[in-house]
């Protein structure tokens, strides 16, 4: 008489599931392995090396963080297009995880109908490596504005490398991005200038270049 074929318990049904893996672990696992390595670039040139400002000009940096970014600053060229509006100055500075952090932001008039309104934002960094590193990403977002702002071709000619943006409107407030990287640092000057100074994008980019040009020199002298 056959025997009756043996029925498999719901325990080893269970155990033959579990033998097939699912291949969803893998891809994940994949996934934040890629993720780790992009990751990982960024991180190692912009870690932190433990030093502060003054250890820049200790290794022999050209930069150094500055506790008063706002003394840096020649706001001379803007004269001829704030109308006489008395500045004022906010400051910014700390150190970072990637680097020396440092603001000055100088609104002229009322912040609520400013003839213009200038932001000088710098970072220091311990190589000129991830200045320029950090550099590319900026000009890199620069690039994604091309529906708003207006690229500046060429570059204005300051730094080891710029990049530059505009915006002029007829009615309203023009603006002006210059990106900089100059050896360790890497530097934005924002200018936003109201209708009723009339300057157009060649004068925007005199004016911003100018400005550029002496806060890198005042800011080299002070290191």
């Amino acid at each position: 008489m056959p025997k009756e074929p043996r029925r498999r318990s719901d325990f080893q049904k269970v155990r033959s599931r579990a033998r097939k893996s699912s291949p969803w672990p893998k891809i994940a696992a994949g996934v934040v392995a890629v993720a780790l390595v992009g990751g990982g670039v960024w991180w190692y040139m912009n870690r932190d090396s433990g030093g502060g400002a003054d250890d820049a000009a200790g290794a022999g940096l050209t930069y150094a963080g500055s506790e008063e970014p706002c003394s840096l600053i020649d706001a001379a060229p803007l004269e001829s297009v704030v109308g006489g509006a008395e500045p004022t100055e906010a400051a910014e500075a700390e150190q970072k995880n990637r680097g020396y952090s440092q603001l000055c932001t100088v609104t002229y008039g009322e912040p609520d109908q400013a003839a213009a309104l200038l932001e000088v934002d710098g970072t220091v960094f311990d190589s000129d490596a991830k200045a320029s590193v950090n550099f590319e990403m900026g000009a890199g977002e620069l690039s994604e504005m091309a529906e708003l702002w207006t690229p500046i071709e060429p570059a204005p000619s300051v730094g080891d490398q710029a990049a530059a943006v505009a915006r002029i409107v007829s009615d309203g407030t023009s603006n002006y991005q210059l990106h900089i990287q100059d050896d360790n640092v890497y530097l934005v000057v924002r200018l936003s200038v109201a209708k009723e100074a009339g300057i157009d994008e060649a004068t925007f980019t005199d004016l911003t270049t100018q400005l550029a040009e002496a806060y890198l020199a005042n800011w080299r002298d002070a290191s």
